[in-house]
């Protein structure tokens, strides 16, 4: 779910540098087929060369339509949520915060699936669930340090605080809520485990946007732009 570029200021999480170098992959493939076409005509004849050409061709494109299908339902939650009002910054590691209406959640997703075992436990591929989400509860304890939350502001409830000397409000204290992003059918529903929740996709997104709203848009501005500042000095 980061790439090179600079973050568009709109606090989208966007990269201005994604349709440069989304171009500039598609001209090297092109290049690359071109090639594979040129040298195939060459020992044999332009049959051949075309043949190549066009296998070369068709194998970019099934890797990226796999590519799309292993990481596009994550990425459909953040296009979701940036429409419905939130901030996304990206916070390395695929992670990603968003503040907006609901809340702050600090998301990260993964391609393995999730399953269930006899005793209860539930696991992402070989690893049991608890270890990533408690992995997951300590980043976002340090966002909430970040943001200044207080132990009443968990589970997403802000509430701000006066700042004289800014002379507007500070950023609002507020609990970042932990979501692991899972691949395959598994869970049906949303998960708890501990702070953090385990979901797939769509059941995550229904949970985000099922809360009510507990952050103004000017809320969520604040949190994105802390968060971005701190991201630039680190």
């Amino acid at each position: 779910m980061g790439g090179g570029g600079a973050v568009r200021p709109d606090g989208s999480g966007q990269s201005s540098a994604a349709p440069e170098g989304r171009w500039i992959r598609i001209a090297v493939r092109a290049a690359v087929c071109a090639a594979a076409g040129v040298m195939a005509a060459g020992f044999v004849d332009w049959r051949a060369g075309a043949l190549v050409a066009g296998l070369a061709a068709l194998t970019y494109l099934l890797l990226g339509a796999v590519r799309r299908t292993r990481s596009g339902a994550a990425a459909s939650v953040l296009r979701s949520l940036r429409g419905r009002g939130y901030r996304v910054v990206p916070d390395g590691g695929g992670r990603y915060v968003v503040a907006g209406p609901g809340g702050v959640y600090l998301l990260a997703g993964t391609r393995r699936r999730a399953a269930q075992h006899g005793s209860g436990e539930w696991r992402i591929g070989p690893v049991p669930a608890e270890r990533i989400a408690e992995r997951l509860a300590g980043r976002a304890a340090r966002l909430d340090r970040l943001l200044g939350a207080g132990e009443g502001g968990s589970g997403g409830a802000p509430h701000l605080r006066d700042d004289a000397s800014a002379g507007s409000p500070a950023p609002p204290e507020s609990g970042v809520v932990p979501v692991i992003l899972v691949a395959g059918r598994r869970p049906e529903a949303v998960v708890e485990l501990g702070r953090a929740l385990l979901a797939r996709p769509r059941p995550a997104l229904r949970h985000i946007l099922g809360r009510g709203d507990v952050l103004t848009a000017e809320q969520a501005r604040l949190i994105a732009a802390r968060i971005r500042r701190r991201r630039s000095s680190a």
